[in-house]
């Protein structure tokens, strides 16, 4: 995968404006979307895909410890890029500090399919995951039929 520090899956990775070598990590889950999935298969007070975007966080952090670096939490939201829509969205923001280059790839590779399955693991679906990051136009035919099949057998 060709690395760029700008992407749209469900994270937006960018450099920080105001210092070199930073970067501005930016996560977000629409909530709306994966209502289909989660449904009825979680307490009311902690949404799988919200959760599971906080996990994410997490597991960011420790990516960017292990290639050297940190990255904290940020207050506010740092990325006009998420949310796109007008529905709900559940969001998150990281900085990381002189940031190597192959970390963007990395926390992609891992932060968009891990947070499948930790939506999955909430919601008991047992659903067959990726285990590997797909394309954009790939993701959005896979979560949608997602949402489809699970819709249909909620109904």
């Amino acid at each position: 995968m060709k690395t760029q520090l700008s992407r749209k899956y469900l994270f937006v990775i960018r450099p920080d404006e105001s210092s070199a070598g930073d970067l501005i990590c930016c996560s977000g889950v629409n909530v709306d979307r994966f209502t289909p999935i989660t449904k009825g298969r979680h307490n009311p007070m902690s949404n799988p895909a919200i959760r599971g975007l906080q996990l994410i966080q997490y597991d960011i952090m420790a990516l960017a410890i292990e290639h050297g670096t940190n990255a904290k939490p940020l207050h506010g939201y740092k990325c006009s890029e998420l949310p796109p829509t007008g529905e709900i969205w559940s969001t998150e923001c990281l900085l990381i500090k002189n940031a190597p280059p192959s970390l963007p790839d990395r926390i992609l590779n891992h932060s968009v399919v891990e947070l499948l399955k930790k939506i999955d693991k909430a919601s008991m679906t047992g659903a067959s995951l990726p285990d590997k990051l797909l394309s954009p136009d790939e993701l959005q035919v896979f979560i949608e039929s997602m949402c489809n099949e699970y819709a249909i057998k909620a109904a």
